[in-house]
């Protein structure tokens, strides 16, 4: 699996396997970082060194099975790249020692890389007696030409309660504040929730809008530069990346998660998990499972990928009823609690195991 750094989805929850006492309690386990990135720009690209981690991780992988001998391999693979390359050589060779394979995405493949010819022949051996894992059902049709539904789990991500906090039904509203809390990346919808802050300037609307992140291609000057652009200094502040306590007071005094990604590799994104466990409901879009996680009308709402107006839209739904995103929030929250803590995905992850063992 997938351990940090760099801190990204996957490492994130490879993390949480690892340390997850019922897992380890239930199973005697063995754990190897397939992680040859330690930065998240290095990821999806292909270096000498990353070469050579290959070569030494691919020794130690094989070396562990001979050793260990497992009655179940856990593998979190890429999708498509490179690093798919790297992962089918893996577990091709796993499968000559007839061990049982089950496979955990948490990423998708760019139908261009699966529509060419030798990656359908690779991808209908690599899915040839493994079972998978994927996040949502909405996540199945892009591998439904390699692996019988038969032979698919559907487990949705979990994540660590933070906030024990009583909701606050009754808070009253003065200026609605939105949130974005992410990696300051154009494809995670920073540029098209600043023009869509724009556009609320313009109608006359008063909001906060708070981003939050570390800086990646959206650069902190070509933000700022915008915000003056568009007049919004006095409603659109940008705070880099906060952690702990100060990432915890973002949540606590926001009032709508704003999440407009049209990031191509989006499936689960965990930090709707963390706004749904602050009660504040979510806007985001039909990306990856997305519409597994928020369930529109009822827990927030999705919208099309880069559809402004249909962002903007929302954004003003969500000032002029304030009362009724507060209810979004509350279900949103009790969704979470039902379905996404991190104590329920263990129990989830620990039937699938089992259930792949047996068979």
């Amino acid at each position: 699996m997938h351990l940090p750094p760099p801190v990204h989805g996957a490492s994130v929850v490879g993390q949480n396997i690892q340390n997850s006492k019922y897992i380890n309690s239930t199973f005697y386990s063995r754990y190897i970082n397939l992680s040859a990135s330690s930065k998240v720009e290095e990821v999806g690209s292909l270096s000498i060194k990353k070469l050579l981690f290959l070569i030494s991780n691919w020794i130690h992988c094989i070396s562990a099975i001979i050793r260990f001998k497992p009655t179940l391999c856990y593998i979190t693979p890429t999708s498509d790249g490179w690093g798919f390359y790297r992962d089918f050589l893996l577990v091709q060779s796993i499968k000559l020692f007839d061990v049982k394979i089950v496979m955990h995405f948490h990423n998708k493949a760019s139908k261009q890389w699966v529509e060419r010819g030798i990656n359908r022949w690779l991808l209908k051996h690599f899915f040839k007696n493994v079972k998978i894992i994927l996040l949502g059902k909405e996540l199945y049709e892009e591998k439904s030409s390699f692996i019988s539904e038969n032979d698919v789990f559907f487990c949705p991500n979990g994540v660590p309660s933070v906030n024990d906090k009583i909701l606050k039904t009754n808070k009253k509203i003065d200026k609605t504040r939105f949130l974005f809390l992410s990696n300051m990346m154009e494809s995670k919808g920073v540029l098209i929730l600043l023009d869509a802050c724009k556009e609320l300037y313009r109608r006359g609307y008063d909001f906060r809008c708070d981003f939050v992140g570390g800086w990646k291609d959206v650069t902190e000057e070509l933000f700022q530069n915008r915000i003056k652009k568009y007049n919004l200094q006095d409603k659109v502040y940008a705070h880099g990346p906060k952690y702990g306590d100060e990432k915890k007071m973002f949540f606590e005094n926001a009032d709508v998660f704003v999440f407009p990604t049209y990031y191509h590799g989006e499936c689960f994104p965990l930090v709707l998990l963390e706004a749904m466990d602050y009660g504040l409901p979510c806007l985001s879009t039909v990306n990856g499972a997305i519409p597994s996680l928020i369930d529109d009308g009822l827990t927030g709402f999705t919208v099309p990928q880069n559809d402004l107006n249909a962002l903007v839209l929302k954004m003003i739904w969500s000032i002029e009823n304030p009362e009724k995103m507060i209810e979004l929030g509350v279900f949103g929250k009790e969704k979470f609690e039902s379905y996404f803590t991190l104590e329920q995905f263990e129990k989830n992850l620990t039937s699938i195991f089992q259930e792949c063992i047996k068979s």
